[in-house]
């Protein structure tokens, strides 16, 4: 039988709780939204992250899709336990024989969701919670992608070297494809999930530019592109910078070759 404490990490704080994302009376039901979280070595926070999503869920018509991306930690582990101490038939835990990258793992996410609307977000919860209602509700009306945007001020405390390369990136995509989009990078994003399936099967970027790519995609198919101002607070230790550069210029690259694409489609 699993034990309480081995679905713990050194940084949860609240206990598992035995309630569920919907009543069960409600699981015959088609979910209202579906909300699609990729992980990566995500053992440290997973199971707190989780707890708060119960809580904040419980009452609500939902299913979680998790999606691990073949982690070297315990994240695949501690998530089996996690679906098996709940029993949730909404909760749905995929994982990855080989790494994939964000935007594979987000793509085969999406293709599973039965929600009306797909919401992503970072399992770390950095975006708040109370703007949710907020995007799942403009992806209803609007029928286009709904993206949260993160003010500077919040973002102080990833540090002065992300978020400069983060305003330099945001200002190329803007120069090159025209968005009028601040902030492109927020995984926090809602669709109608026929939407977000039809445009998911285009896209071709596996990694950070992934997120790029589909505001790009939307707009020239016509599709709606909502900002929505998030409250948002940095839930993670800061990395280095050398990772930082490294991630740049890598997603520098990729998005040369995603306006290559752009200006010579197959």
């Amino acid at each position: 039988m699993l034990r309480l404490d081995e679905m713990k990490t050194e940084t949860v704080r609240p206990e598992l709780t035995q309630p569920v994302l919907a009543g069960k009376e409600g699981f015959d039901r088609t979910p209202s939204f579906s909300l699609v979280i990729p992980v990566y070595n995500e053992a440290e926070i997973l199971i707190e992250s989780l707890n708060i999503l119960h809580r904040f869920f419980r009452r609500t018509n939902c299913e979680l899709i998790v999606f691990d991306d073949c982690s070297k930690d315990q994240t695949c582990l501690k998530m089996e336990n996690a679906v098996t101490f709940w029993k949730n038939p909404r909760m749905q835990f995929l994982h990855s024989s080989n790494r994939i990258g964000k935007g594979a793992t987000i793509r085969n996410a999406v293709k599973k969701a039965k929600g009306e609307v797909v919401v992503m977000m970072d399992v770390d919860l950095s975006a708040d919670l109370r703007n949710l209602s907020v995007l799942i509700k403009e992806a209803r009306e609007s029928g286009g992608l709904v993206i949260g945007e993160r003010s500077i001020s919040d973002r102080s405390g990833q540090g002065p070297l992300r978020v400069m390369l983060s305003l330099a990136y945001n200002a190329c995509v803007r120069a090159l494809f025209r968005t009028g989009v601040k902030d492109h990078q927020c995984g926090f994003k809602a669709m109608r999930t026929d939407v977000a399936k039809k445009l998911m099967a285009q896209t071709k970027n596996d990694g950070f530019v992934f997120d790029t790519e589909l505001i790009v995609l939307a707009a020239k198919q016509g599709v709606p592109v909502k900002r929505v101002p998030v409250k948002w607070t940095n839930n993670r230790p800061k990395r280095s910078n050398l990772k930082w550069l490294k991630i740049g210029v890598t997603m520098m690259k990729d998005l040369i070759m995603l306006k290559l694409s752009d200006a010579h489609p197959p």
